[in-house]
């Protein structure tokens, strides 16, 4: 049995802001799901990997993602 590592990264924020999110949360490894609440969007994006550095990798690539759309916004 091999080990899997999980990371969670839970966002909540408008909706416009989430769809950009939710569309750079598409890639390998990666699953992200999200819920309307209250007029905000709620996203839970996980990431599974078997090894922890491709992990860390894959967080990191999609926090400076996130950090981008956030800056270009």
């Amino acid at each position: 049995m091999s080990e899997v590592h999980e990371a969670t990264i839970e966002w909540v924020g408008d909706i416009e802001l989430a769809a950009l999110f939710l569309a750079a949360s598409q890639r390998p490894n990666c699953v992200a799901t999200s819920t309307e609440e209250d007029g905000e969007m709620h996203l839970t994006v996980k990431l599974k990997h078997t090894n922890l550095q491709s992990l860390r990798d894959d967080v990191d690539a999609l926090l400076v993602a996130f950090a981008d759309i956030e800056e270009r916004r």
